[in-house]
């Protein structure tokens, strides 16, 4: 969001942002305007996933020139009129690839990742074009839809025709498009893009607060808005509590950690929403947080343990237990790589750790398969093992890693069969720790 002579300009960035969060429009228009100073944050996780994201495209552009396109790219990194004007004379001129095409129309730009020609006649010519924008998440998801629409919105405007369809290319893919329709989406566009218009041009129609969002993970402001959760005592800040939970202890006039804390037990009112016992969960939960600021430092208090519930459903010990743990990063190569295979046992009474490190793929194949021969050799002597994970995560990527090797199947039906409640409805022994 940029403020040029009096007039805010807004990119697909700004939309995505708006969809999310409507306080992080209020607080990027402050910034537009000369009210705030922007925020200047550095997280490697983001620059990695950044870094990833234009290999990705660069090995798409790679794939269109292998495959005999030519590409034209569009220099430079702004949007201004020299490369707005580079994008309009290569559409012009019947390019088959533009990459990195700037496009303006009215308050609205953006950079499409890929213009591709297609044989339908418009203002241009016998041509048009349509976008292709490439996405490292694997599965296409609202952000993505509206900035591929604004796009083709840019390049309707460019051209005197809309796009009839928009296309994304994502990891795994070997580079195969999905395509989407512009008209079944464009609804959903037009009614986004019309509420940032608004908000940026005659305000908000009500006040905006910066409730916790799965989007503030990868928000610039999120340091801004934690510092505000904190002045405020927010009770977003009670480990484990709802967004639900929130909205019902408000309705009750709770709208602070401090006094959830002090909420009387048993509870004054039945919550519409939600069980009971949960919410005298989150308010002993609050209780201990206030008071672990004021003694300045961490409380807890155990509890006693209840049958059938959290650590007493697990089965009984056995001395060929085996706690499992794998790490993984999905953006390498095609479909993500294990690269640590580490799990710890029982040898002899002593307690023992194995780690196996994956930097290729004949190492996690490697690391796959001595895993799953530790634990059928394991089964012979301990048949009343149980492997512990801490989420769905560890059967899954080994059912994952299974088919993509085609190896241990064998040992997997024969012997994992018992072991892993996900592949079969016997007696299960590889448990998830419980939360």
């Amino acid at each position: 969001m940029l403020n040029v002579e009096g007039k805010v300009r807004l990119s697909a960035s700004d939309l995505v942002g708006h969809l999310n969060c409507h306080y992080l429009t209020r607080l990027d228009l402050a910034v537009a305007d000369g009210e705030l100073d922007k925020p200047s944050i550095w997280d490697p996780v983001l620059e990695v996933l950044v870094e990833r994201g234009a290999l990705h495209e660069r090995g798409y552009v790679e794939h269109l020139k292998l495959n005999g396109f030519e590409v034209e790219s569009v220099e430079g990194s702004f949007i201004d009129a020299s490369t707005v004007r580079q994008t309009i004379d290569a559409m012009r001129a019947g390019a088959r690839i533009i990459s990195q095409g700037a496009l303006q129309s009215g308050q609205w730009s953006g950079r499409a990742d890929i213009l591709r020609r297609v044989e339908r006649p418009s203002e241009l010519g016998a041509w048009s074009y349509e976008v292709i924008d490439t996405k490292l998440a694997r599965e296409t998801k609202g952000n993505t839809v509206l900035q591929i629409c604004l796009y083709s919105d840019l390049v309707s405007a460019a051209q005197n025709l809309t796009p009839e369809f928009a296309y994304v290319v994502t990891p795994a893919s070997n580079y195969g498009p999905q395509e989407f329709r512009f008209a079944d989406y464009a609804a959903y566009y037009r009614r986004v893009r019309r509420s940032l218009e608004r908000a940026v041009t005659t305000g908000f129609e009500e006040e905006s607060y910066p409730e916790p969002k799965p989007h503030c993970e990868i928000c610039r402001w999120r340091a801004h808005c934690d510092a505000k959760w904190r002045e405020d005592d927010h009770p977003s800040l009670v480990a484990g509590i709802s967004k639900s939970q929130i909205g019902e202890l408000a309705k009750h006039g709770i709208t602070t950690t401090a006094e959830l804390a002090d909420l009387p037990l048993p509870f004054p009112w039945k919550p519409d929403r939600g069980a009971l016992p949960s919410y005298e969960r989150v308010r002993e939960q609050a209780r201990l947080q206030v008071q672990g600021r004021a003694d300045g430092k961490v409380i807890y208090e155990k509890l006693s343990p209840t049958p059938g519930l959290g650590l007493s459903r697990l089965p009984p010990l056995s001395n060929g237990d085996v706690f499992l743990d794998l790490e993984g990063d999905p953006f390498v190569d095609e479909g993500g790589l294990e690269f640590l295979f580490g799990y710890a046992f029982k040898d002899d009474g002593t307690d023992s750790y194995t780690r196996h490190w994956a930097l290729s793929r004949p190492e996690e194949k490697g690391g796959f398969e001595r895993f799953i021969d530790f634990v059928t050799t394991r089964l012979g002597t301990y048949p009343d093992l149980h492997i512990y994970h801490f989420a769905p995560y560890e059967p899954a990527a080994l059912k994952r890693l299974m088919g993509r090797y085609a190896t241990r199947e064998v040992s997997w039906t024969e012997c994992f069969g018992p072991v892993c409640s996900s592949i079969c409805t016997q007696s299960c022994a590889m448990e998830s720790v419980p939360a």
